[in-house]
């Protein structure tokens, strides 16, 4: 049985690495590189949480672990306004420098489903950019496992023990696991189920059921 705890869209974007104030062209420097990577989870009450991935990517590995923490949650307007804004500052060490807003990579919708005793985190990009920097590795679609924070902590930091309600407060942290597929990997469909969150998904129509994944990597 898979059960749909939570839906919605999400956005991915980066920001450029800082920059010399005089480097030319501004926020068109070329090749500025990534300074981070983060998503925007908008559920479909209208909450939105912005989550930082460490390693400025998704996984792409069956297996592979990425550290991710919750920044801000609320409003769009205030989970974005501090990340959309280009800012100019100085340093004691470095003069100048500039640091150019946040670029958006692209959009789609996400789910979060329980299946046995593990939570999944699936979802599927409708929109990429064409201009992504080469080291950020964006899969068109996956469905990971999310570890969460065990709370109290014991011997384990992480446990498959949660739900996506802990994200709702700023500072928590998960880990994304690789799970090396996509949605049908459930047996079905959760991004294409019309059902309300809490109550099992739909089973998946055979129009979607071969549909590859692909992987966006330049």
């Amino acid at each position: 049985m898979v059960q749909v705890l939570e839906r919605g869209d999400v956005s991915l974007f980066y920001r450029p690495r800082v920059q010399p104030a005089d480097a030319p062209l501004g926020d068109t420097v070329t090749a500025p590189g990534v300074q981070s990577f983060f998503l925007v989870l908008s559920t479909l009450h209208g909450t939105h949480r912005r989550v930082r991935i460490g390693r400025k990517r998704l996984p792409v590995a069956a297996g592979e672990r990425l550290w991710a923490r919750v920044e801000r949650v609320g409003s769009l307007q205030h989970v974005l306004a501090d990340q959309l804004e280009s800012e100019e500052y100085r340093t004691k060490t470095r003069g100048s420098r500039y640091q150019p807003g946040a670029r958006p990579i692209g959009q789609g919708t996400y789910v979060f489903a329980r299946h046995d005793d593990h939570v999944h985190l699936v979802y599927r990009i409708d929109h990429l950019e064409d201009e992504v920097p080469d080291e950020i590795c964006v899969p068109d679609s996956a469905n990971n496992l999310v570890l969460f924070e065990r709370v109290p902590r014991g011997g384990a930091v992480w446990t498959t023990d949660g739900g996506p309600s802990s994200l709702d407060e700023e500072g928590s942290e998960i880990v994304i696991v690789g799970g090396g597929g996509d949605a049908h990997d459930l047996g079905q469909d959760v991004l294409e189920d019309a059902a309300p969150a809490g109550a099992p998904a739909a089973e998946r129509s055979d129009s979607t059921a071969d549909a590859p994944e692909r992987v966006r990597h330049r």
